[in-house]
This record gives C-alpha cells, structure tokens and sequence, in this order.
C-alpha cells in the first residue's frame, strides 16, 4: 500500500506540487497474540502521534489547496483517518480519499462507526476506487458524485521496457524448467500453501520440472515455522524457495522478468486489485489467480492466464500444465504485456487520477 501510495504521488507530482507524509510502520501487522503484536502496535500508536502534530504543523505552516489520504476498512484504521479529516478539514479546500481495501464499505455497517463514517462522506468530496467493483460496492453510502475509479500502476523501479518484455518471450523457447513466482504478503487466505501444493504435483508428475520463489513479508514466526514444515515434507522441496521480505526493488524486477508465471491463488477476504498481478503483467508473466474480488476485470481466463477456484491445488497445477507448452505460453505472455498497457499504462493513470483530485470526473 505504501508503494502504490507512493506512486501515485509521483505520477501527480510531475503535474503539481505534493508534499507526502507516511505514517506507515514499515512492517506488516502480527496476526497473533504475542509480544510481537504488543510492540508492534506501541510503536505504531507513538509513530502515529507524531504524524499528527506534523501534520498539524505543515498545515499551519503552508497554504495546501488538497488533503488525501488513504481510507481503512477497519476500525481503528477509520478513527484514524477521521482524527486526520478533523485536523485538515479547516485548512484546505478539497478533500481526497482513496480506497484499496474491498471491506471498505464496512464502516457504514458497523455500529460504532456508521455515524462517523457517514460524516466522513459529507467532509470528504472525492473517493478514489482502484476499480469498477470497489465503487459500485460504496454506490449505496457514496452518492455518485462523489466516486472516480482510478486504476493502479506500477512504480518506475519494477516498470519494464517493451524490449526487455521481447528479449523474457524469446528467450523462453530455450528454457525446459518452468519457474513460478508467489508475490505478496505471507497471509494464509492469499493461498500461498496451495502454491507450494500444486508444484509439488506438478513435478510429482514426472519428465518436467517447476519451481517456484515465495516472497512476501511474515505476519509471525508461527506462520512461517508452520509454511516450512509443510514444504519440508514435500518430496521435491528443493524446488521452492522462500525468501521472505523483500525491499530491493530492482531484485523484485528481475525476479519478475524471470518468471514464466504469477500465481495468487487468492481468497483474502479484503482484497480489491492485487498490484503485484499488474507488477506482472507488467513484464509479461502469465497470472494464475482466482475470481475474486476484481481480479476478473483485468485476468482474463485463457487470455493472459487463467482463473482457478479457490484453495484449488490441482487447478493451478492444470493452468501449469498448460502453460508448460510453449507456443500456448507465449500468446499468454503478450496477451499480460497488451493488457497491462491498455489499463495501467501511467499516463493514462495520471490523467484520470489528475482529474480526480482536481474533482473534474
């Protein structure tokens, strides 16, 4: 989120001024109870403190026109942005919030935060959707009016050239293994075990070989203690890598151009646009994901990959089946580059996320 927020600004700022101010912890959220969730959310609370006052002080100290922020789903992230709201709403003349997150809509649900969220509609005058879905999932809180859809792209430090994309296709007519990439947070609902799963099978079929780098930040030791010892019994373990976290944003892109396929077997219950699949569109990796949430409007199945049912190993292993022929796996790779230029090309981000701010949809 921190990435996409980021490129966003620098997208606008090539046509306006942006000031930025990241409030996030730099790490994903433990999802058990330990001393890891304790500090986690201690320091978060103190990082957050400060933001306030600094924020505070830039708009004191300098004559903005705009604020924008990003909108949580949860609770505490929606008291969070309504303290940020109270304190920007009298020093600017625009308000701007973009939604990720698909569970959006569930602060107008919740009891404690249905008023609340409803006054955040009346301060806000524009809500950024990454796509068709998120928007018309908010159509019975937000009035249209006041709702855009802007796509995402994909920063300038993963974006890969249309030669390098030719030189990935054919190059791959000399390549037997077919190497797979798992990308995005260590979260059990983003179906990172039947990954692991269905290149297991796919090798347990004998006379080809897959194999397959997971990388993505842990929400806990146990999480991962528990993915390794699943991986540990597999009898072609040696297949699979698992990196972790990781931040070097040029290793991410040759990792992406080295890939043969992306696969997101996902079911996480608060997805909306997976940037990573556009990351691999992006260099011309075939996606293997699930329909759901709005990753139907941009994965086409048979197209530029293919949509498997949830926590289905032996789909995604039949989708590497198929992508193991070559010729089959080239019309998927051109198809992922087309598709990535004519949605989440940035120029044409820009243009619509300019409009958006500017409250000109």
């Amino acid at each position: 989120m921190t990435i996409a927020t980021e490129t966003f600004a620098d997208l606008l700022e090539e046509r306006i001024s942006v000031d930025r101010l990241n409030t996030s912890y730099g790490r994903i959220r433990p999802d058990e109870w330990g001393s890891e969730w304790v500090k986690y959310h201690v320091l978060f609370a103190a990082q957050l403190v400060k933001a306030y006052a600094a924020l505070r002080h830039r708009l004191r100290q300098y004559g903005y026109d705009t604020f924008y922020f990003v909108a949580s789903p949860s609770m505490l992230g929606h008291w969070r942005n309504r303290v940020a709201l109270e304190i920007a709403r009298p020093y600017v003349s625009r308000i701007v919030a973009h939604v990720h997150n698909s569970s959006f809509p569930r602060v107008f649900d919740r009891a404690l935060s249905s008023g609340s969220a409803q006054r955040m509609v009346e301060a806000v005058d524009t809500f950024i959707f990454t796509n068709r879905m998120l928007s018309e999932r908010a159509e019975s809180y937000i009035p249209p009016s006041k709702r855009s859809v802007v796509h995402n792209t994909v920063d300038d430090q993963v974006r890969c050239t249309n030669a390098e994309v030719s030189d990935k296709i054919e190059s791959r007519s000399t390549k037997e293994s077919l190497r797979v990439l798992y990308l995005s947070n260590m979260i059990e609902t983003k179906g990172y075990r039947d990954v692991a799963e269905a290149v297991e099978q796919y090798n347990a079929d004998g006379g080809r070989t897959a194999t397959v780098d997971f990388v993505g930040d842990w929400p806990s030791s146990q999480s991962r203690r528990r993915f390794m010892e699943q991986v540990s019994g597999f009898r072609h373990s040696d297949a699979m890598q698992v990196h972790g976290r990781v931040t070097d944003r040029n290793r991410l892109r040759r990792m992406m151009l080295e890939a043969d396929a992306f696969v997101l077997p996902t079911y996480y219950p608060n997805e909306a646009q997976p940037i990573a699949i556009i990351e691999m569109l992006n260099a011309g990796t075939p996606v293997i994901s699930t329909e759901h949430a709005a990753i139907p409007e941009y994965v086409f199945d048979d197209e530029n990959g293919y949509l498997v049912d949830k926590q289905s190993p032996t789909q995604i292993k039949q989708s590497l089946d198929a992508l193991s022929d070559r010729s089959n796996w080239q019309e998927k790779a051109w198809s992922a580059r087309r598709t990535y230029e004519e949605m989440f090309s940035p120029d044409a981000v820009q243009d619509a996320m300019l409009r958006a701010i500017r409250g000109e949809n």
